[in-house]
């Protein structure tokens, strides 16, 4: 159980006071962040909050003017590009129309595992063919990306992301957009992905589905992080109300179940706010 526990506590990725600064406004101002192994953490905030800017700091993509970010106990700061890659995969909000087919994208997550000359080799290929029958892409691999729909290519793009072969997983608004047959098909793989060890950490706006999915919800506001803790305590405070202008309430489902739920504040209770 000790050893177990230990291993947990070792993949998790943590953020500890992480700075961000940008033409000399400050983004993040010191916040500490933490993913562990066999969970989703959600992280909510408003636009501009910081949550894309945490990620991509996360990823490497941009550099931190304070703070540090571990992996497995050592500084992603100490790791060489390829390295980071391999334990860290990020799939972004824009996704290019790439003039290539499913498979051939699918197999760009291969990349910082490749050497010289950048053959796949038969664990590559093995990989990229888990990672399309995971998403169920394996039917739509030979189809040249821009053809297919959105959710479609969320898809696709989430294959890739899964070839990357990283323990931490970060996805960006995945469900954007997307109806609600796609929107259950991207939380069912993240579901499962978590019941296979991965740590996984997911920025959205939909406070409902953030319930539905999430073990562990960060609130960022305004570059702060203001809220951290499991996703019933979220239900339970003011920040729905008081950040996101959303009510909690609790419906009976048809099979007799409470539901907790949001929904925007009445106008009765808007107004109130406004006099206030």
């Amino acid at each position: 159980m000790k050893e177990e526990k230990r291993q947990r506590e070792e993949a998790a990725i943590e953020c500890r006071q992480v700075r961000y600064s940008h033409r000399k406004k400050e983004i993040l101002k010191g916040i500490d962040f933490r993913v562990r192994s066999g969970e989703i953490t959600v992280l909510l905030g408003k636009n501009g909050s910081g949550k894309t800017t945490l990620f991509r700091c996360i990823a490497g993509i941009r550099r931190l003017t304070g703070g540090e970010v571990r992996l497995e106990g050592r500084s992603l700061q100490e790791m060489k590009a390829a390295e980071r890659s391999r334990r860290i995969a990020m799939m972004p909000q824009s996704l290019p129309l790439l003039h290539i087919r499913v498979d051939e994208l699918v197999e760009m997550g291969r990349s910082p595992y490749l050497g010289f000359g950048g053959k796949l080799s038969e664990r590559d290929r093995a990989i990229v063919q888990r990672a399309l029958r995971l998403t169920d892409m394996e039917r739509l691999a030979s189809e040249a990306v821009k053809t297919l729909s959105g959710g479609e290519r969320q898809l696709a793009y989430l294959a890739m992301v899964l070839a990357q072969d990283a323990k931490l997983l970060l996805f960006d608004e995945p469900t954007a957009s997307l109806d609600t047959e796609y929107r259950s098909r991207v939380y069912t793989i993240l579901r499962q992905l978590r019941e296979e060890g991965y740590a996984l950490a997911v920025t959205m706006h939909d406070l409902n589905d953030a319930l539905a999915i999430a073990d562990r919800i960060v609130v960022l506001e305004n570059g702060d992080k203001v809220f951290d803790a499991t996703a019933a305590e979220f239900a339970q405070s003011d920040l729905p109300e008081r950040i996101f202008g959303q009510e909690t309430v609790t419906a009976t489902s048809k099979r007799g179940e409470r539901v907790t739920m949001f929904r925007p504040l009445s106008e009765e209770k808007e107004s109130g706010h406004k006099r206030i």
